[in-house]
């Protein structure tokens, strides 16, 4: 009777082993998407940004160190192309948290960014992203710009 449980145990434990799924999770696949957009900013790679980023997603910015504050929209294809005279934008989430289910996602993500290597700016940018043909792909962005409180370390998403 040992030998069958121990048996039995052994089957079942190979097999929840087995039982992960081994396609990266919905989690994950948003993370890589966010952290590829922030890669294609930094490397002002379009074609990168366009496998990230819908066409016609809409960008809000919101600056609160501004009386009255601020708030902006555009596209996603007004930042494009991304020329080789633009400042250099390294934006680095602190980390990134997600939510997501029947194809929709939002991640939130609070960020530190450098313009040609000089801190610029901290904020929150929230993405929404949608599962399309078995991809996310960033449908649109809000964030916001602090210059004030701002923690210039950077962070692990």
């Amino acid at each position: 009777m040992k030998k069958i449980c121990l048996f039995l145990l052994l089957i079942v434990a190979i097999f929840s082993g087995y039982s992960q799924d081994s396609e990266t999770s919905d989690e994950q696949q948003i993370k890589n998407v966010i952290n590829l957009f922030f890669k294609s900013l930094e490397t002002r790679d379009t074609v990168l940004m366009k496998q990230t980023t819908m066409v016609e997603a809409q960008i809000w910015r919101r600056r609160n160190y501004k009386q009255p504050v601020e708030v902006d929209m555009r596209f996603s294809k007004d930042d494009l192309p991304l020329m080789p005279t633009d400042p250099k934008i390294t934006e680095i989430p602190t980390r990134v948290d997600v939510l997501a289910g029947e194809g929709i996602a939002v991640a939130y993500a609070p960020y530190n960014l450098w313009e040609d290597g000089e801190f610029s700016h901290c904020g929150i940018d929230v993405f929404t992203l949608f599962e399309i043909n078995g991809h996310w792909k960033i449908v649109s962005t809000a964030y916001t710009v602090e210059r004030e409180n701002c923690d210039e370390s950077t962070g692990e998403n």
